[in-house]
């Protein structure tokens, strides 16, 4: 190697600069190429990694409730992000879920909702109560008690206010169907305020945990934003 390349600066030093140049492109263009591709694979990790990496959920929330229009929810995500401490870097979503009667939208909703879930990407459902029955089933979900217990840390008053709303009842999971479960599985939104105010339909609303959660402080800053209109501070 070392005596090719003193052969090679012997031939560029017998060159002239148009010489050199046609010399260098005609012999070593590809390597300029592959060795150009590498400095700007590196260069975007580096700005992805580093510089400007993309934002990552703060809390991600499936909507599983009425059908409602894309925009609603966007709106509805501006509005939670006022609990974002690092807004530059974390962002709040609400996506719908909501089958829409076309098979293979459908199917493309319902493969996203559970490779989402397998890596532990959903933290939260809100939902109708029959979509929550069938979640508390299916295993998707778990007891909602631990954001509870962030909630008391986090806003004791609201807490006793929220305590009363959860939704208690039993079930049998999938994986045991002769192991009955009685438990809180989701927080009533009914007359949530920010919802009541951006227009949802809140009567048949609940706030769940998703079952490989473990957002519990996150949820119940939500908690705080949903009801802070209400006067429950």
């Amino acid at each position: 190697m070392r005596k090719w390349f003193r052969t090679e600066m012997d031939k560029l030093k017998q060159m002239n600069f148009t010489d050199k140049r046609q010399y260098i492109w005609e012999y070593y263009k590809l390597h300029l190429f592959f060795i150009g591709l590498i400095l700007f694979f590196i260069g975007y990790l580096i700005n992805v990694w580093f510089i400007n990496p993309p934002k990552r959920d703060y809390v991600y929330i499936a909507w599983q409730a009425q059908a409602v229009h894309p925009e609603h929810l966007n709106t509805l995500e501006d509005r939670l992000s006022i609990i974002l401490e690092v807004p530059e870097r974390y962002r709040i979503s609400v996506n719908s879920y909501v089958l829409v009667g076309e098979p293979q939208m459908d199917q493309a909703l319902v493969t996203r909702f559970f490779a989402m879930l397998h890596v532990g990407d959903i933290h939260a459902i809100m939902a109708s109560r029959n979509e929550m029955i069938g979640s508390a089933y299916g295993g998707i979900i778990r007891p909602i008690y631990p954001v509870l217990d962030a909630l008391e840390e986090l806003n004791p008053d609201l807490h006793d206010y929220i305590a009363k709303r959860v939704a208690v009842f039993t079930y049998s999971p999938e994986e045991d169907p002769a192991a009955a479960v009685t438990s809180a599985m989701g927080i009533s939104l009914n007359d949530a305020p920010l919802l009541r105010e951006l227009g949802f339909f809140t009567e048949d609303l609940y706030l769940c945990l998703i079952i490989n959660s473990s957002h519990y402080y996150e949820l119940a800053k939500v908690l705080v934003e949903l009801f802070r209109a209400g006067g429950v501070e």
